[in-house]
């Protein structure tokens, strides 16, 4: 395996910082964080809304040429390119894909739309099916590969509904973002079963980590719970049976760190050492 660290899980340093404390801890890549962000931004440091390790989309340009630089001086590579944007949106999905061949990255992410009960899932897969279709055609004009990840909340969470959307369609352009960490939450499959559906689709992987906890009582008196982040090994996901599924079918590609929540209060180096060491412990085990 190859491993990388996604650049959301360093808010608080700037891309130089990110990309030297990144290969001191012993990572082969990076993955960018690329989003469309305010130039000002809140003074303390968040994943998403104050995220100083983010290549910014308005300045995509000018930063991309940096990014990469940035990239290649640190001896690492860009393991992926982790947009924001939809797959049916044509036009953002246009302007990644240059920002992806701008910093050097082989492959972007294009995520997928929302489920959230208003809309019945047959159209809502109808026009996805459609529109990942169309965003590999633009993947493949451009020699990349997009993705597609799977995450609780959007209509593709689990292997068999990631493998659904995308089936029939060439996984050399379109491939699967495999994230047990949101899966815990919703989409959980047999990890095997998953990766032997997925096959040739597989071709991404984030690594976190979440569990349950009491988190209030229904109307009813039952009692309601909630997910959680936390540490790499104390949560739901067993990474040692999850990198057993993957040498299963042979999955040899890249383990990108987004454990973003966890150390807080921890110096960022001990912080991303700590997930790289437990990853490549459950890969030895596996």
């Amino acid at each position: 395996m190859k491993y990388s660290l996604f650049t959301l899980s360093l808010p608080e340093c700037n891309p130089s910082e990110a990309a030297r404390l990144i290969k001191e801890a012993g990572y082969d890549g990076i993955e960018w964080r690329c989003i469309d962000q305010a130039d000002e931004l809140p003074p303390t440091p968040d994943p998403w809304k104050s995220n100083r390790a983010t290549l910014n989309v308005r300045h995509w340009s000018k930063l991309a040429v940096e990014f990469k630089k940035i990239t290649s001086d640190n001896g690492l590579e860009v393991s992926n390119l982790a947009t924001y944007c939809r797959a049916d949106q044509f036009d953002e999905v246009k302007k990644s894909i240059e920002i992806a061949k701008a910093v050097g990255s082989p492959r972007l992410r294009l995520t997928a739309p929302p489920y959230d009960g208003k809309t019945p899932y047959p159209e809502i897969f109808k026009k996805t099916k459609e529109a990942y279709a169309h965003s590999a055609g633009l993947c493949k004009d451009a020699g990349l590969q997009g993705l597609l990840e799977l995450h609780m909340g959007n209509i593709a969470p689990s292997a068999s509904l990631g493998f659904r959307i995308l089936d029939g369609l060439d996984p050399k352009h379109i491939g699967v973002i495999h994230d047990p960490g949101n899966m815990v939450i919703e989409g959980y499959e047999n990890w095997k079963m998953g990766c032997e559906l997925l096959g040739a689709y597989f071709a991404f992987c984030h690594a976190k980590n979440s569990r349950l906890r009491l988190s209030g009582t229904a109307e009813s008196g039952a009692a309601l719970w909630s997910y959680e982040p936390c540490e790499m090994n104390t949560g739901f996901v067993d990474w040692t049976a999850v990198m057993r599924a993957f040498k299963s079918v042979g999955y040899q590609g890249w383990i990108s760190n987004e454990d973003h929540f966890s150390y807080h209060g921890k110096p960022a180096l001990e912080r991303i050492r700590y997930g790289l060491a437990h990853l490549k412990k459950c890969e030895a085990l596996a």
